[in-house]
């Protein structure tokens, strides 16, 4: 019978134990991983650490430490969004003109203010810095109180017809007032070329675009506070006012004024980009940019600060300037001088003010250099020629009163500066990767090794917590 009798085996007498452990998660995980040095440690249930071990502990560790530093590093600088300028000469066959606004030093003809007996002492009066109110309590005309009138205004300016002698551009010769259109600024009524940007530059240098004699005559002026003769002039966008513009050249009577301009185009970085600094720039090309401005149907930081300064001086007086484009509440002349046109300067130099009204710069714009030389004007062998043409008495009243100005591109060259993204998303995963790489051997696919691992411990885990048998779900899965 005992030789008969079988052996009874237990089904699971030789099978390995299925209890599955922390331990058996890392090995398989070290064995698997491309993660450098991972395999070279033991877990201490499997055999007591070793010298070998607590250093490879130790340099895994100091590692992942350096790797972690420098990583909040990378990721801090990125988002700091920083930014490199680059600066890029462009050779053009075309460039758009600006707009050129032409300002006589004396905008009030004299001549034609006679027919107000005190208006000349009282301009004497303003350009002395005579501004209190018993300089102007014997002013009898209504004149000096009424709100002032553009059309008369018109009336007492000095004629553009008359100022403007001889235009040329592009080598051809053109009416000056059909070209030339008037506009008020803070000069008084001045004269823009240009002011519907359809001229082009097709060629550089001084007899290739623009020039125009003029005769300022003096014999005309008035007093003024400036106490200067000769002719202001604007280099600016032609959608931009010329008070906004930041070229600003002067030309004296008997002198040929060379201007020669450079454009330059900026464009800067939108948020989260710092154009200037500290500061943003507002995207105005964006399709959700909503002008805020009132008066200004443009908006730049020029036409904010303008109106910023020219609401609060109207806060103060009740009133505008001429130059302001409203079509009420004009200021009368006493009111202009006394009240309005000190406000306005006293504002404009108040730095604390400046900051209060909170004007940001457009992100892309565009801004003209100039040098300016001169030489003078007309030469001898003209002389006799120029008399004939102008109808002036002689040299000396021609030197007097006639100057002959040129703008032009000095070559067929516009610089672009351009604000970039210093670090980018791409930057940032490369400088990452050579960082993993570097200090551990490590991969994009051995961050998703190690968020694998980290899964299967939180599966791990909860199983232990809910009373269930831990499951090798790496080799499961």
């Amino acid at each position: 019978m005992d030789e008969k009798r079988t052996q009874i085996v237990r089904p699971d007498a030789n099978r390995p134990s299925t209890e599955y452990g922390l331990k058996d998660l890392w090995i398989e995980f070290s064995q698997t991983t491309g993660l450098h040095a991972v395999d070279k440690i033991k877990p201490p249930s499997l055999r007591p650490f070793t010298i070998r071990g607590l250093a490879w502990i130790l340099a895994l560790c100091s590692t992942t430490g350096f790797l972690v530093y420098n990583l909040v590093g990378e990721i801090g600088t990125y988002y700091s969004y920083p930014t490199v300028t680059k600066i890029t000469p462009q050779i053009k066959h075309a460039i758009d003109f600006p707009a050129v606004t032409i300002c006589n030093r004396c905008t009030f003809n004299n001549t034609r203010l006679e027919v107000y007996p005190e208006m000349e002492n009282y301009f004497f009066n303003i350009s002395q810095g005579r501004e209190t109110n018993d300089s102007f309590s014997h002013l009898t005309s209504d004149v000096f109180q009424a709100p002032l009138s553009l059309e008369w205004l018109r009336n007492m300016s000095m004629e553009g017809s008359k100022m403007l002698f001889n235009c040329v551009f592009g080598g051809d010769i053109f009416d000056c007032m059909t070209e030339f259109r008037p506009i008020f600024t803070y000069e008084g009524l001045c004269h823009t070329f240009n002011v519907n940007a359809s001229k082009i530059a097709y060629t550089a240098g001084d007899d290739a675009n623009l020039i125009v004699t003029f005769d300022i005559n003096q014999n005309d002026y008035t007093f003024i506070r400036n106490r200067a003769a000769g002719i202001k002039v604007f280099l600016h966008h032609p959608d931009v006012h010329p008070d906004a513009s930041s070229i600003v050249v002067m030309a004296a009577p008997g002198f040929s004024t060379y201007v020669a301009i450079q454009k330059i185009q900026f464009l800067y970085q939108t948020l989260p980009y710092k154009a200037f600094d500290d500061t943003n720039c507002l995207d105005t090309d964006s399709p959700d940019f909503f002008n805020p401005l009132k008066i200004y149907s443009l908006y730049t930081y020029d036409h904010c600060l303008m109106e910023c300064v020219q609401l609060k001086a109207f806060k103060q007086c009740g009133c505008v300037g001429p130059y302001v484009p409203l079509d009420d509440l004009r200021c009368s002349l006493v009111q202009l001088d006394t009240c309005y046109n000190p406000a306005v300067r006293s504002l404009s130099k108040n730095g604390t003010f400046v900051k209060e009204c909170e004007c940001v710069s457009e992100c892309v714009f565009d801004r003209y250099t100039a040098q300016v030389s001169s030489s003078s004007f007309p030469a001898d062998k003209w002389e006799s020629t120029l008399l004939n043409n102008t109808g002036a008495k002689d040299r000396t009243s021609m030197e007097y009163n006639f100057l002959q100005l040129k703008v032009f591109y000095d070559q067929m060259m516009v610089t672009s500066i351009t604000q970039q993204p210093q670090y980018t998303a791409a930057s940032l995963f490369s400088n990452v990767g050579g960082q993993m790489g570097l200090c551990l051997g490590a991969s994009l696919l051995t961050v998703a090794e190690i968020a694998e691992l980290l899964v299967f411990i939180i599966l791990f885990l909860f199983d232990k917590c809910r009373g269930r048998k831990a499951r090798n779900r790496i080799s499961n899965w």
